[in-house]
């Protein structure tokens, strides 16, 4: 597995200039030693299977489809790194008799204490959802511990992968690693009714990773979810922050700004972890609840979202505002943001105008290219497969380029390709800073003064909180 190991050195890396921030909940939670099963959902396509790869400390076989090894080339590759193809109908006309070949290899796998990943959704997740799960990951698991009278302490550890941004690229990621199943514990049942305890297994595997994902049977619910829990979270903050206060309006994408901007030096802090498992986490409870309350109290739920976008509208006319109007009253300490921005304006420019010049090129190549997959997972792959190549093509040509036409040393050159990628970085969150203030404007913002805009944006917010709280009391987890 030596190319395997090496690999993982290197996405390691790439994860790092790929993802704003990754964040692993509940790592502790995978047996170091002994047989197991990763099965996860499945968002991102082969991105996916490299993050896993990244945060489970032992190597993983993962089962793939024989589609992948169609291909000497890559065929060769992935059975190099201990890929295990799996045939479907559609695609061999004796799938069967592969398959169980299949089974044997990953039954032997398993019996020495192997580990091996399966995605047993059986094709890329729906967006925003847990597909349901195919029963062939709890047939094989079953099977293993089956042969061995039980005694095989086999164990599934089920991880979710969640995306905050649909796009992949640059996106903050969570996995969520939830509690060990223990296969053994199926082995009453599956003596007497195997059908019954595989359907069993595949039902705990489903639940566990909606728990540990944003699954949403509503979209709909889902974005109100995640408005409400950008709400909250601005609400935390001024409680942990009572001498600074800040209103959603004076700045109502913080935690997005930050994560953006400094997402080359401070993506792996412990404060921007917790910050995303929260968010996670919260999302999750607030949008079970508005799945309940749905079902139940209908009119409950849309009353609340049409207060969010009332909401929502005021919250852009009192952004606006605050950026036109300068008030001589206003306390030093709510100037100082303005004062901030304005000098990281005039600072960044240089360092975000050097990062444009020399990373636009392979963006507009990999972010077009994207776009020509409507498949997210597929245009997910394709941003990562051609970003990685066209970013490393380009810093390797202005690489050759200054040691053949210039006077600098190998040092000097390497220390100038280094600069380029956190630089391309800050462009990026320079060029949506700038954008911060681009709302949408109404006539009625000029009625109203910025303190009173601000006292019914809390007024608001406070209201829209305890009807969530109150929905959430009544209908609890």
């Amino acid at each position: 597995m030596k190319l395997y190991n090496g690999l993982i050195r290197f996405f390691r890396v790439v994860n790092r200039l790929y993802f704003v921030d990754v964040h692993a909940a509940g790592q502790e939670r995978v047996p170091q030693h002994g047989p197991l099963i990763v099965a996860a959902n499945h968002p991102g396509s082969i991105l996916d299977s490299i993050l896993l790869a990244t945060h489970v400390p032992r190597p993983i076989h993962y089962l793939a489809r024989s589609g992948l090894f169609r291909w000497p080339v890559a065929a060769s590759l992935f059975r190099q790194l201990g890929a295990i193809p799996v045939y479907r109908a559609h695609e061999s006309t004796d799938h069967a008799t592969r398959n169980t070949e299949v089974f044997a290899r990953v039954h032997d796998l398993l019996d020495t204490g192997g580990c091996v990943g399966i995605f047993p959704e059986g094709q890329n997740s729906p967006t925003g959802q847990v597909g349901p799960l195919r029963t062939g990951a709890a047939r094989i698991a079953l099977a293993a511990e089956s042969r061995h009278g039980w005694q095989l302490g086999l164990r599934i550890a089920p991880v979710g992968i969640t995306y905050e941004n649909h796009d992949f690229l640059m996106s903050a990621v969570m996995l969520g690693f939830a509690s060990q199943i223990k296969v053994d514990a199926y082995a009453a049942q599956y003596r007497t009714d195997p059908e019954a305890a595989i359907r069993r297994l595949t039902d705990d595997m489903q639940q566990a990773l909606r728990r540990q994902t944003l699954h949403s049977e509503d979209r709909k619910l889902s974005k109100l979810a995640a408005e409400l829990t950008a709400l909250a979270a601005q609400r935390s903050h001024d409680e942990r922050h009572p001498g600074n206060r800040q209103t959603a309006a004076e700045c109502p994408r913080e935690p997005f700004f930050k994560r953006w901007l400094w997402s080359w030096y401070q993506r792996s802090s412990g404060a921007s972890r917790r910050a995303l498992e929260e968010r996670v986490f919260s999302r999750q409870r607030i949008n079970r609840a508005l799945t309940r309350a749905q079902g139940a109290e209908p009119a409950a739920v849309a009353a609340l979202r049409k207060q969010v976008e009332r909401y929502r509208d005021h919250m852009h006319q009192t952004q606006l505002r605050h950026a036109l109007s300068t008030d001589p009253e206003q306390p030093l300490r709510e100037r100082l943001p303005r004062l901030r921005m304005t000098a990281y304006a005039i600072a960044a420019a240089p360092l975000a105008l050097f990062g444009a010049i020399h990373n636009i090129a392979p963006y507009i190549i990999t972010h077009r290219i994207g776009r020509l997959f409507h498949d997210e997972a597929i245009r997910a792959f394709a941003w990562f497969g051609v970003g990685v190549v066209s970013f490393l093509a380009t810093y390797t040509g202005i690489g050759i380029w200054m040691w053949r036409m210039t006077d600098f040393t190998a040092l000097t050159t390497l220390a100038y390709i280094a600069l380029l990628p956190p630089t391309g970085i800050v462009a990026l969150g320079y060029r949506r800073a700038l954008l911060l203030y681009r709302e949408r404007i109404l006539v009625r913002t000029f009625l109203w003064n910025r303190r009173d805009l601000l006292r019914l944006l809390e007024h608001e917010r406070e209201v829209i909180l305890e009807r969530l709280n109150a929905l959430m009391r009544r209908y609890p987890e």
